[in-house]
């Protein structure tokens, strides 16, 4: 996954490789061009490629297959599906309501993350937004 100021672009790795792979990334958004050409990102074996922009109101996958990829299914089914995949993976009931922020502003703020798990802080998670971000917030 390509995280950015402009949104969310990521590419799914399972099966045949698309036939197409150009086609299907001329779909994107624009704010994902550089996803479509950045090195670390080679696409010649993807099977899928999804994006979400932070003004976009859902998710695009190109093809059009999200369904078919389990793990991606909350991309397709929203807050709902991201909630039950969650909960049964934590062992523990999330709050919808910080879920559909999140999932509006593709962005958590301190109070949010308190709620979603009091156990951390946001300090606590700096090396993760360094690693994905490229900057520490």
């Amino acid at each position: 996954m390509h995280f950015t100021d402009a949104g969310v672009a990521g590419k799914v790795i399972c099966g045949c490789p698309l036939p197409n792979v150009s086609e299907c990334l001329n779909t994107m958004p624009e704010a994902f061009q550089q996803f479509n050409i950045e090195p670390a990102f080679s696409t010649g074996n993807s099977s899928l490629f999804f994006g979400r922009g932070v003004k976009q109101p859902s998710w695009c996958a190109s093809p059009d297959r999200l369904k078919e990829y389990p793990l991606l299914g909350f991309l397709a089914g929203g807050i709902a599906a991201y909630k039950s995949l969650a909960e049964d993976y934590y062992e523990k009931s999330i709050d919808a309501i910080v879920l559909e922020e999140v999932f509006a502003s593709l962005d958590v703020t301190a109070d949010q993350l308190s709620v979603l798990n009091p156990d951390i802080e946001i300090g606590d998670l700096a090396d993760d937004f360094q690693e994905i971000l490229g900057r520490t917030l």
